[in-house]
């Protein structure tokens, strides 16, 4: 078996160029808002993308970000760097018909990303919410580029792990003899996202440790993966014994814990925005 590798400098999208060299601008440039500018009007798609997503409750702002140059200037370019991540992705599983991929990659990922700003939001710090969204968004994007550049032995590691009940990184180390820790964790290198973004890419979330939790972003995280793959998007689904015990393992509540587990919820993420605008988009 050969090791799949990775060509992060080429992605797949309707202009893979311009998101690569988004990608790459370096924030220390003095003209790194302006650079950004120019390369977001290059791609339409991805501009007008940015701007919805922009204007979500998810980065509410007292007034409507109209123009690139207002996103990039509020957001940053750490969160605009991440969305033109998000529609990668999202360019990529809109050309797929295959439900379970879309089912747990995508829709995974979405959901993640919404539940750990929602939970941040209850029991976090205002400031953090936005990046524990783009933690949900990124945590899994080595199984993005995985599927992206071997599909077949990608869609033969999932199958296995659904049909077998593995962890998602053994079989991917068995069919493609690596995994998305290792290519989440070099993905943040290459792309020169915030370093501790290494972490969301490259823990095994279901194995997070005592110390580790320290690290609240983190363990939101940890907690919105954990619920959303026990609904059985990510994952065969937990019994809801196990979900429970597992969310009270993190600490929380039973309060809280029957909160997060109560169907009310589960369609709030679902009926979110950028979800419904993401996640049914397979024209």
């Amino acid at each position: 078996m050969n090791q799949c590798v990775i060509d992060y400098k080429t992605i797949k999208s309707t202009q893979p160029e311009i998101i690569s060299r988004i990608i790459e601008i370096d924030e220390e440039s003095p003209n790194c808002f302006r650079e950004m500018d120019r390369l977001l009007r290059a791609d339409q798609t991805v501009a007008a993308f940015i701007l919805r997503v922009a204007n979500s409750p998810i980065y509410n702002r007292s007034q409507p970000i109209r123009t690139l140059p207002i996103a990039v200037s509020l957001l940053g370019i750490n969160i605009i760097r991440s969305l033109v991540i998000l529609a990668f992705s999202r360019s990529v599983f809109s050309k797929t018909k295959n439900m379970l991929i879309c089912k747990h990659i995508w829709q995974h990922s979405l959901l993640t990303a919404i539940a750990s700003h929602a939970i941040c939001s209850e029991l976090g710090k205002p400031e953090d919410c936005e990046e524990a969204f783009v933690a949900g968004l990124v945590h899994d994007i080595g199984k993005v580029l995985l599927f992206t550049h071997a599909r077949k032995e990608y869609m033969d590691a999932l199958i296995y792990s659904l049909e077998t009940n593995c962890p998602s990184s053994e079989a991917e180390q068995k069919f493609l003899g690596t995994d998305h820790y290792l290519i989440g964790v070099e993905a943040v290198r290459e792309w020169k996202l915030p370093p501790q973004f290494q972490l969301y890419t490259g823990t095994d979330l279901d194995q997070i440790s005592p110390v580790q939790t320290e690290n609240k972003i983190l363990l939101w995280l940890a907690i919105a993966n954990s619920l959303i793959k026990g609904a059985g998007i990510g994952a065969n689904p937990y019994e809801p014994d196990l979900r429970n015990k597992k969310l009270l393992d993190y600490g929380l509540t039973e309060e809280f814990t029957e909160q997060l587990l109560d169907e009310a919820f589960f369609k709030q993420l679902m009926n979110d925005e950028i979800y419904q605008f993401c996640a049914h988009d397979h024209s």
